[in-house]
């Protein structure tokens, strides 16, 4: 009867085992940030963004991309913000999962909206809403809504909805302005180059720009990863924009740019990512 009873326990046991799913590993995550100031911050298996919230509004951010280089596909976001403002180290550092060393100010960053009008190039401040419209292990959509992108002197309002999915080395973007404006307007992505730029392409056929550099171009970064580990170097940084349908694909006031026509309330798609010389997988 002893015997009896145990194999049946062993029975259950694997019945039990069998039916369990297999856990999913998520390889994409995103969410709002409020201990950082309103941070939008989302990542897949290849590098990790943010975009700036209300709260930032007094130090004058703008509606650009930040980059955080990742080493692997670990998921990072939460352990960068931990670490950074519970642990009191700097997400600036590479303690061997990457680090955020790209400066973006108030710029269009890493792939972040850029409007022409009138010849002139503008970039609007951080958002005012943001919404989760979709969330998987794969698979993760937000919507960024901003009530005052002040172009040529009147007032649009933008709405970005950008879709991150696994093993896509670009982040899909779709964007609406709605407004009283009547002139011709140019819109689409843009790369802020900074002062060490060494190497941009661009693509005009298909709409697509491309910018490599020192990951350290930043000299606050550079200093501290310095003096944190002797390191003057953490590899390179590319970053690339496309949209499609592009008809100027140049530099504009320091931004690598690629623009086509648009009329207020049609959805205007393009694409943005980054990638790291140190990412291993």
């Amino acid at each position: 009867m002893k015997v009896e009873r145990y194999f049946l326990i062993i029975a259950l046991l694997l019945c039990l085992a069998s039916c369990q799913k297999e856990a999913v590993q998520p390889k994409v995550y995103g969410r709002y940030v409020p201990e950082r100031k309103d941070d939008f911050a989302w990542e897949n298996e290849y590098a990790a963004f943010r975009m700036y919230g209300p709260a930032l509004r007094p130090e004058n951010p703008s509606n650009g991309v930040d980059l955080w280089l990742k080493a692997s596909p670990e998921l990072v976001v939460d352990s960068f913000y931990y670490r950074e403002h519970c642990l009191g180290l700097p997400y600036h550092i590479n303690y061997g999962k990457g680090l955020d060393c790209y400066k973006v100010g108030h710029t269009c960053g890493a792939g972040g909206l850029i409007v022409l009008a009138n010849d002139t190039t503008y970039i609007g401040g951080p958002y005012d809403r943001w919404t989760i419209l979709e969330q998987t292990p794969d698979k993760f959509v937000f919507r960024l809504e901003y009530d005052s992108l002040l172009v040529a002197g009147h007032i649009l309002q933008e709405t970005i909805t950008i879709t991150a999915e696994a093993g896509q080395l670009q982040n899909k973007a779709e964007v609406v302005l709605t407004g009283d404006y009547s002139g011709e307007l140019l819109v689409g992505g843009g790369i802020y180059l900074h002062d060490t730029v060494d190497y941009h392409l661009t693509i005009p056929e298909v709409g697509y720009v491309f910018y490599e550099e020192d990951a350290l171009s930043d000299k606050t970064a550079a200093q501290m990863n310095y003096d944190y580990n002797g390191s003057t170097t953490q590899g390179r940084v590319q970053i690339s924009v496309k949209t499609p349908g592009a008809t100027l694909t140049e530099i504009r006031d320091g931004n690598l740019i690629a623009v086509r026509p648009y009329e207020l309330g049609d959805t205007l798609t393009y694409f943005f990512g980054a990638t790291w010389s140190e990412w291993k997988e």
